[in-house]
């Protein structure tokens, strides 16, 4: 995977995950979203998605494959994809735009926030969403977040005992480098695919704001943009697999050397 991680550490903060999305309130440094540009990411094309990732564009990567043998996960009967990130950091800042993309294909948020990276780290103060306070509903996938910190690097959620776990086994080797065990984002994909860095790094959206960002990530005719919709494809063709086809209305749309696409091979 790419460079670009930042180290993650469980902290002892009950998460709001059982709180009505209505009454969460907003932490530190997250603000509203205007709906018509959170509904323009959620937009973007399958068939956009797809031919993005077909190109496979410089500086993006699909997920890796986890070892054979590892066990499903599931939440509630659905394949389970979880995110554990945190609101400071810039590589979570840049994933949250594909992860919305993709599982926008499989389900519905609500609650959605804005958020902006640290100021003082690399790449300061990137626009983004955070998924604290948020609910996804879906028939084919349930998503699990956990958002450790604010952008100014505050307590907000503990991953559960359960989710911990899997940070503990597979955040580590042969799936991150030695250096950099522990590394957010970490996004689990019902165990079979994997995440422990950004997919891209899109650099122009720095110190934008989050309305330039959503604009600018969507258009479609920039290397950043680009690159976060050829990552998005990328999720939803592993997606596809999780979910066993469904729905059919995005996953017909995927070509067979996207689906279950690794940063190998194909998974057969």
């Amino acid at each position: 995977m790419m460079a670009g991680l930042s180290t993650s550490f469980t902290v002892a903060v009950p998460t709001a995950a059982a709180t009505a999305v209505a009454q969460v309130k907003f932490a530190p440094g997250e603000f509203a979203l205007p709906a018509k540009l959170v509904s323009r990411v959620e937009a973007v094309p399958v068939a956009t998605l797809v031919a993005q990732a077909e190109k496979r564009p410089s500086g993006t990567n699909p997920a890796q494959a986890t070892a054979a043998g590892t066990p499903a996960f599931n939440q509630g009967g659905r394949p389970a994809v979880v995110f554990i990130g945190a609101e400071y950091c810039p590589y979570c800042a840049f994933e949250r735009w594909p992860l919305v993309m993709a599982l926008s294909k499989f389900g519905t948020f609500e609650g959605l926030r804005g958020s902006t990276s640290s100021a003082t780290d690399v790449d300061p103060s990137t626009p983004s969403f955070s998924f604290f306070g948020s609910a996804y509903t879906s028939k084919y996938l349930s998503f699990l977040s956990d958002e450790t910190e604010t952008n100014a690097e505050q307590a907000l959620q503990s991953p559960t005992a359960e989710e911990q776990a899997l940070v503990t086994k597979y955040d580590t080797t042969p799936y991150t480098p030695a250096a950099a065990v522990g590394a957010i984002p970490f996004v689990y994909m019902a165990g079979k695919y994997i995440l422990t860095a950004t997919q891209f790094i899109p650099g122009r959206i720095a110190r934008m704001t989050w309305a330039a960002a959503a604009v600018y990530l969507t258009s479609g005719n920039n290397t950043g943009s680009k690159a976060a919709e050829a990552s998005a494809g990328y999720l939803v063709g592993d997606m596809c697999v999780l979910t066993h086809g469904r729905p059919v209305s995005v996953c017909s749309q995927v070509p067979a050397a996207l689906l279950g696409i690794t940063t190998a091979l194909p998974v057969n």
